[in-house]
């Protein structure tokens, strides 16, 4: 077996602490110092256990590209689970993750384009970046209360990486529209489950970040099999 996987799970073991320590602490803005052991109940575990997951299957996915490509949809995972993980605790989008977030992965979708000889990878990822956070600034500004502007940001970052995976600035826009798709239907069975099942009033606002994220993740895993998909409809 490809050591690849075996290295993403082992580096999913500091990730998942420090995702932990970020969902705590980042919200109320408390310092990271001094920082906690190892917590493996409730939130935590479950974040453990959704970004070693991640990590394996992106290490399965990108097992055969070059390092730099491999840690950047690493970086994506970490990140969209912490976020998620407070966006259902007090619906928020921290700037504190997500601006320098988006910086790094900048650097290093070029850094990483560049190593692979395939530069204009870079356009394709601004493209894509440009064209989730266009869509999702649409929504907000029809619907502020729908769709706030901290997911609008996180589209951004989620569209630089979905871009990265693009034939072209067209094949761009299709996976950003797979991932928003997905997303939103994965959104509407559980906002009609819990209706069911809770009761909850329709105006009860749910977190839509984990559903943008959950989109994202799986056109990253599946983005071989959409391209070849679209392509032939």
């Amino acid at each position: 077996m490809n050591a690849v996987p075996v290295v993403c799970a082992v580096a999913a073991v500091p990730a998942s602490w420090f995702a932990g320590v970020l969902a705590d602490r980042v919200p109320d803005r408390i310092p990271l110092r001094p920082l906690p052991g190892v917590r493996l109940h409730g939130r935590y575990l479950a974040m453990h256990l959704a970004i070693l997951g991640l990590f394996v299957a992106v290490g399965f996915r990108f097992e055969e590209a070059v390092w730099l490509r491999t840690a950047g949809y690493l970086l994506l995972a970490a990140v969209l689970v912490t976020v998620s993980a407070i966006d259902i605790d007090c619906f928020r989008l921290p700037d504190r993750i997500v601006l320098p977030s988006i910086a790094a992965s900048a650097v290093v979708v070029a850094a990483g384009s560049l190593r692979e000889g395939r530069p204009s990878e870079i356009a394709n990822a601004a493209a894509g970046a440009a064209i989730y956070f266009a869509i999702l600034l649409a929504f907000h500004l029809v619907s502020p209360g729908g769709m706030g502007f901290g997911d609008v940001k996180l589209a951004a970052l989620m569209g630089l990486y979905l871009g990265w995976l693009a034939l072209g600035v067209g094949t761009a826009f299709v996976l950003v529209l797979w991932a928003l798709g997905a997303g939103a239907i994965v959104a509407t069975i559980v906002g009609a489950v819990l209706l069911g099942v809770q009761g909850r009033s329709r105006r009860t606002p749910i977190p839509f970040g984990p559903y943008l994220a959950f989109g994202t993740l799986l056109v990253v895993l599946l983005t071989p099999h959409l391209v070849t998909f679209s392509l032939s409809a």
